[in-house]
Parts: C-alpha cells; structure tokens; sequence
C-alpha cells in the first residue's frame, strides 16, 4: 500500500498548492505522524500526490546556485518552467 494511501484510509489526505505541501491529518495517530516524517516517507507521499517534484526541485536549485536567484524566486521560476498551468 503506498503511503498516500495509508494516509487516505485514515481519513488524511496531502494537499499540493503549487509546491508547497500541507497534510490534513484526519484520524492519524501521533505514532503515525512520527512514522511518516521518518525515513523519507514525507517525501514519498508528496511525489506521489506530484510526480514531478524532484525535476521542480532541480530546476530550482539549478537557478538558486548557478543563476544566482534568490531561492523563493528560484521555485517560482521552476515551477512555471515545469507546471505551465
């Protein structure tokens, strides 16, 4: 089972609002809270709600430290280089 879906099947869910994830913790104990932000797994949810996170994530390094960008700029301009909606 996938890590979104355990969180679903709780009645949780990761909310994606550009790049910036958020999670609605439905009936999640503090046990599994402490689970999910252990060994990458928050990481993991948050590619399967957007599958592209690891190529916005480089794009955006790549203007943060070769183009000199400030780094909430830098996420913005990847974002709209990889998410043109």
């Amino acid at each position: 089972m996938s890590i979104l879906a355990r969180i679903r099947a709780n009645g949780g869910d990761v909310i994606r609002q550009e790049w910036r994830f958020t999670l609605k913790r439905g009936r999640l104990s503090a046990e599994a809270l402490t689970w999910l932000r252990g060994a990458g797994r928050w990481r993991q949810a948050c590619r399967e709600v957007w599958p592209i996170l690891d190529l916005w994530e480089e794009r955006a390094a790549i203007r943060e430290f070769d183009g000199g960008m400030p780094r909430a700029d830098a996420e913005a301009a990847a974002y709209a280089e990889v998410c043109p909606c």
